[in-house]
């Protein structure tokens, strides 16, 4: 680390360290104007969640886009991801395997079809949805977003006996953002027709906004042990012109 880094240590007094004491896992937008003000150095931003979900990221990311509001927002969906699962499934793929690729030992053939007749998933990820949903809304108001300015990208996630969601599978939301490069979780999703459906979807919806997705396997450096490409890399960016002490609260 360079001279030039520092860091700010604060100790709970009466709770347990949470996620958002970890290492740039405090989320800010990009530069923004909402409700008539402006913010040039972004937002800052928390996670909230419905009571008995005792943790939840807010799974978002932003990358730059041309045009007025020059970027766009990823959100986790399971909606997304279901609404993907049962279109394959009509089409006659529920038989296609998750996990082939998988560097670890998970050898269990889930199939499309075992994952929509999992009904206590279905509701744990409805639940889930509804969480995201709140904060969704949220951030349509407080950063003026609108609808069209937020691109959902199909994810699934369990609840485990703490009350803790967890990606089922590569949360493909927390990548890694490099100008037009996208450095995106390998999600290890259904193969249909030789290709694995979950990128492919998500390709269709990034590849047209001009934007490179490579899909990279963190399953066992990172995604097992509760993390994702995001989670560890860092990268150095250009600062803005403007300068941060002349912001007034």
């Amino acid at each position: 680390m360079g001279p030039d880094f520092g860091y700010v240590t604060r100790e709970p007094l009466f709770e347990l360290v949470t996620s958002l004491d970890s290492f740039g896992n405090l989320e800010v937008s990009p530069p923004v104007t909402a409700n008539g003000k402006d913010y040039p150095l972004g937002r800052i931003l928390i996670g909230s969640s419905f009571p008995k979900l005792r943790w939840m990221n807010l799974w978002t990311l932003w990358f730059p886009i041309p045009g007025k509001k020059q970027f766009r927002m990823l959100m986790a969906s399971p909606s997304a991801c279901y609404k993907l699962f049962r279109e394959k499934q009509k089409e006659g793929h529920g038989e296609a395997v998750m996990f082939k690729g998988y560097t670890g030992t998970d050898t269990k053939r889930v199939t499309i079809n075992k994952v929509l007749s999992n009904e206590i998933m279905v509701q744990e990820n409805q639940y889930v949805q509804r969480c995201i949903d709140w904060n969704r809304d949220i951030l349509k108001q407080e950063l003026g977003l609108k609808e069209d300015e937020i691109i959902d990208i199909p994810a699934l996630f369990k609840i485990d006996k703490e009350g803790k969601a967890m990606a089922y599978f590569p949360n493909m939301v927390n990548m890694i953002v490099l100008q037009r490069d996208l450095g995106i979780p390998k999600p290890f999703g259904p193969i249909v027709e030789n290709e694995c459906c979950l990128e492919q979807h998500v390709c269709s919806l990034l590849d047209p906004l001009g934007l490179t997705c490579s899909f990279i396997d963190d399953v066992s450096s990172y995604h097992k042990h509760l993390g994702e490409v995001h989670c560890g890399t860092n990268v150095q960016r250009k600062p803005f012109a403007f300068k941060w002490w002349n912001v007034l609260p």
